[in-house]
């Protein structure tokens, strides 16, 4: 290479270096510069600040010289929650992808823990059920999470979040209080029976405690129109079509993921044991399950041919029930309520035996254990179960038929099978008679008369402390039904009420003849009440044989308990049986033996009625036909029949149709009026209505309108009233605490 190209390279590279060299140099003063900028700026920002300060601190000093007095706790405190309440308002202002995706998914894991920690009564009991049941806790997580994303389709979601979040804590808290009084968790048929709760609320909470139930309650309102009216809402257009989508789309996996957790086992479709359902798969999944799952479902082999074959093998087939007389005694049913015998709990001692009188009858007659469908309520299904021999598995879950399908059907029973051979059917309730729609129901399940508290002469002795009617009253009932028909068979059925909760956690005087001892805890008190409470009802057994054996007619007594009384027990606390069974005792004046051993409640009706020989009845019949069958096969062709009577074509019952509903007759005695006068007392004029069989419930009626009414004596009432008029009319009528009129006496024509 040249001299001379090595020179053109050489400054070649020095023009080089020296153009990074300036480069760089402006680079170093561009950011000297923007230093400088900056400092400046922050200095600025500062002045001003400084300023800006000077100027508030000069404004509130100007403020204070006007305004001496300091700002209240109260204001101070009100600022605050609002700023509070403005920050987290702002979450659900403007653009909100994010914010909307992490509020779905957080606040269904959200609900679904508190609603769980509130049915367990526990903050370590819903974290247990999350770690050791996730599928339920997923599928129950989906279930709320459908709820909660209808919101985004709204501008107020703020507003519908909070609707969603108060609906499911509010069915949390409820499930929760219900528990503290019965053993079976709050499901569907809970919701029609708000009218009759509301009815006995007064029996299990106080009345400082109903006032905080309703003041949290009208607070919660008065919050959600508050949120309503000044809640934030999204600014820009909400994409409803879009969202209304995702929300399907959620649903559509919730079933998809139930339809799989069902088909692992992870979750159930039926429930035998609401309270161990309700543990297992939780409370969203059971409760909804409970509200859209109603009836028999149709099994899948049913057809009306189908039916009429059945009917027709179980009339030429020999029943496998042993017929112990071709006598036709009278037959008496005693449902005691929550009635089971307490030593059975292994914790407990006791002062004396809590039931020797129950107790001897059953060793020296018939008895055994009864499986019934409920622990600590249930009451009408158990005795829907003893009346019309079907299996309460195959209905829906936590399904009350007497809130449901005996409200519209008729349907086979002990009562109609009975008066098929002559009886004359009797029901009698020391409660209201439209406690479980009862008035309604009766005539369905053939029943020719209903005897209940409103037909009941009661004095203030006749109450329990919980203000229950007790059930010696019951004997007198009974024998007034068995003298309806002195040339007659009857068949007496009776629901005590006695038993029934809640049982007080504190100590009650005269609830103490018998001392229950080694037992602890926050139920001490209850179990002390409760066991004094059968104490007394066993008194009302031995009267009740008593009177039995007195009167000397054929007679066959079975008394059992409706289910175990709702006091937290466990199947670990039981030293004999199970929490499912309670014991049963069947007495009679005939020298019969009457074994039917340990039995299921819907087997009591074909075993009963077969030990007299009776065998009328498609359910009944196919009973003492069939029971001794392989279970499956037994149990599939009973469904059918079930499913067949009450939903389907109603085959199994030919040419004859359904039943026909009883025209009941309430009350055995019958209400009368022999005399009206009228009589001045001070300032006050009276109507005096004389009569028979008043009660508590009679109410006086003077020309189409109701008056209140006292009751003197059985045979006299009275009502103010000043213008009583020749030719007006007057009649008496029975009448509920909820205000419905059972019946009415003729009228009465004032002369």
């Amino acid at each position: 290479m040249t001299v001379k190209g090595m020179t053109l390279i050489g400054n070649t590279m020095e023009n080089l270096e020296e153009k990074n060299n300036s480069e760089l140099n402006d680079e170093e003063v561009t950011e000297e510069k923007a230093e400088e900028t900056s400092e400046t700026k922050e200095l600025g920002e500062e002045e001003e600040a400084t300023e800006t300060t000077a100027a508030e601190k000069e404004e509130e000093t100007e403020t204070s010289a006007e305004e001496p007095e300091k700002v209240s706790g109260f204001k101070k405190f009100r600022a605050g929650l609002k700023k509070h309440y403005d920050r987290f308002s702002s979450f659900f202002e403007g653009k909100q992808s994010l914010h909307t995706v992490i509020t779905v998914i957080v606040l269904p894991i959200v609900l679904t823990f508190v609603v769980e920690m509130l049915s367990r009564n526990s903050f370590l009991a819903g974290i247990r059920f999350l770690y050791q049941n996730p599928v339920p806790f997923f599928v129950n997580a989906c279930i709320i999470a459908c709820t909660v994303l209808i919101a985004p389709i709204f501008k107020r979601r703020f507003f519908v979040y909070l609707i969603v979040s108060a609906f499911w804590i509010v069915l949390g808290v409820v499930n929760r209080q219900i528990l503290l009084k019965r053993v079976t968790p709050f499901n569907g048929t809970d919701i029609f029976m708000v009218k009759t709760g509301m009815r006995i609320v007064g029996k299990y909470y106080s009345p400082a405690t109903v006032v905080l139930w309703i003041v949290l309650a009208v607070a919660v309102l008065a919050l959600l129109v508050f949120v309503f009216i000044k809640g934030p809402r999204v600014k820009e257009k909400v994409k409803s079509v879009r969202n209304a989508v995702i929300c399907a789309a959620m649903v559509a996996v919730t079933f998809i993921a139930i339809s799989i957790s069902i088909d692992t086992g992870k979750i159930a479709s039926t429930f035998n044991n609401l309270p161990n359902a309700y543990n297992a798969y939780g409370f969203t999944y059971c409760f909804l399950n409970s509200v859209f799952d109603n009836g028999v479902r149709k099994p899948s082999d049913y057809s009306s041919e189908g039916i009429v074959e059945l009917v027709d093998e179980i009339d030429t087939e020999e029943a496998d029930i042993t017929q112990v007389t071709d006598k036709t005694p009278n037959i008496i049913i005693i449902q005691l309520e929550s009635f089971f015998d307490i030593t059975r709990m292994s914790n407990l001692k006791f002062s004396e035996d809590p039931i020797p009188n129950f107790r001897a009858l059953r060793e020296n007659f018939n008895g055994g254990y009864v499986r019934v469908p409920s622990i600590g309520a249930g009451t009408s299904n158990t005795e829907f179960e003893i009346l019309t021999g079907m299996n309460l598995e195959d209905f829906g879950a936590g399904e009350i038929p007497y809130k449901g399908v005996l409200l519209k059907e008729t349907c086979e029973s002990m009562a109609y099978d009975l008066s098929a051979n002559g009886y004359m059917a009797h029901a009698i309730h020391n409660n209201d008679a439209t406690f479980y729609q009862r008035h309604t129901v009766y005539p369905n399940l053939g029943f020719d008369t209903f005897t209940s508290m409103e037909y009941m002469y009661l004095t203030a002795n006749d109450f329990t402390q919980k203000k229950w009617v007790k059930d010696s009253v019951l004997t007198e009932h009974i024998a007034d039904c068995l003298d309806y028909t002195p040339d007659g068979v009857d068949f007496v059925f009776t629901v005590s009420v006695e038993g029934h909760g809640s049982y007080p956690n504190e100590f009650v005087p005269g609830m103490s003849k018998v001392r229950v001892t080694s037992t602890e805890g926050e139920t001490q008190y209850a179990v002390q009440y409760y066991t004094n409470l059968i104490h007394d009802m066993d008194v009302f057994v031995q009267e009740l044989v008593d009177m039995l054996s007195e009167r000397g007619e054929e007679t066959i007594l079975l008394m059992y308990g409706d289910h175990l009384p709702s006091l937290g027990l466990e199947q670990e606390n039981m030293s004999d049986g199970e929490l499912m069974q309670t014991e049963y005792m069947l007495w009679n004046n005939m020298g019969l033996d009457l074994d039917l051993g340990d039995i299921e409640a819907y087997q009591v009706l074909p075993k009963l009625l077969g030990a007299v020989g009776i065998k009328t009845g498609v359910i009944n019949n196919y009973h003492q036909t069939h029971i001794n069958d392989e279970e499956g096969e037994y149990l599939s062709g009973l469904q059918n029949l079930e499913y067949d009577l009450l939903y389907g074509s109603k085959a199994s019952l030919g040419e004859a149709g359904p039943y026909a509903p009883k025209d009941m007759k309430f009350g055995i005695k019958d209400v009368t009026i022999s005399n009206v006068y009228k009589t001045t007392l001070g300032e006050d004029t009276y109507v005096y209505v004389e009569g028979e069989n008043f009660t508590k419930w009679s109410m006086i009626n003077i020309n189409g309108e109701y008056y209140k009414t006292e009751l003197i004596a059985p045979n006299k009432i009275r009502a103010k009233y000043d213008d009583l008029l020749p030719q007006d009319e007057i009649f008496v009528a029975q009448v509920g605490d909820d205000k419905y009129q059972l019946s009415q006496t003729a009228p009465f024509i004032y002369r």
